[in-house]
């Protein structure tokens, strides 16, 4: 089975990921974005969405939408009842890599484990944050 990651955002988001993420990674026809922009309805990117994954029936789709309760999210839903479709909410690039070069098919447990590697990268960056880690790197250096 082929796997497609579609980005999912409000504005521009999920554009800007997709460039931000291919700086690294290069260009990978795996990865697509939509974005809903002001003034439109949800369902502009839903049904983009519905479209894709009904005519694909053998390609997961893995929608990484950029919120959690914002309506772009809330208009995917739906959609993880067709049985090629994963959402998840809280759009970042680590998350987005990822999932990119994680083999295919993903389950429901593939995809939990990446979310949870990926949340140990965030993390504030504090000054008793900074000497934590300098003495870190100093026990470790003896």
């Amino acid at each position: 089975m082929d796997k497609k990651i579609i980005l999912v955002s409000h504005g521009k988001l999920s554009a800007g990921m997709l460039h931000s993420v291919q700086m690294i990674v290069g260009e990978n026809e795996a990865l697509t974005c939509l974005g809903m922009m002001p003034g439109e309805h949800y369902s502009v990117v839903s049904d983009q969405v519905a479209k894709m994954a009904q005519e694909n029936p053998n390609t997961q789709f893995i929608v990484i939408a950029d919120l959690l309760g914002g309506s772009v999210c809330n208009g995917c839903m739906p959609l993880v009842q067709e049985k090629n479709v994963k959402l998840i909410s809280g759009l970042n690039m680590g998350l987005v890599i990822e999932l990119l070069f994680a083999p295919a098919p993903m389950s429901d447990e593939d995809i939990q484990a990446k979310i949870e590697a990926c949340k140990k990268g965030i993390i504030h960056i504090s000054t008793k944050y900074m000497e934590e880690q300098n003495q870190s790197n100093d026990d470790e250096f003896f």
